[in-house]
């Protein structure tokens, strides 16, 4: 079994947060800006996305979103729903169809 260093590692924290309070160190800070989560999608929002901006088959279009035909059916259909990360796509495909087909296509090598 590994031994770590956790406990020593959770002292020393420990010991910068009362080294901080005390205002004898500064601690690095971040801020970040809080993104909306993708917007939910209707069957018929998918349907729409694929025919209407896309311009796609559903094989096609399965195959640009790297899922089955099975699933895009299953999101068309209201049988289920797509995951975060894939209705994020399908907000990019909405909004900017050609940004989403422009990183699914390969980019050509530079001659030399």
């Amino acid at each position: 079994m590994k031994k770590t260093k956790l406990g020593q590692e959770l002292l020393e924290g420990m010991q910068e947060i009362l080294d901080h309070q005390a205002g004898k160190i500064t601690l690095r800070t971040s801020e970040l800006e809080m993104l909306t989560p993708p917007p939910e999608i209707s069957a018929k929002d998918v349907a729409k996305i694929r025919s209407q901006n896309l311009h796609m088959s559903q094989g096609a279009f399965a195959k640009l979103l790297g899922v089955s035909v099975r699933v895009i059916q299953s999101w068309e259909q209201g049988d289920k729903k797509p995951s975060g990360a894939a209705r994020r796509l399908l907000q990019v495909a909405a909004r900017d169809p050609k940004a989403l087909l422009s990183a699914a296509t390969p980019r050509k090598a530079k001659a030399s």
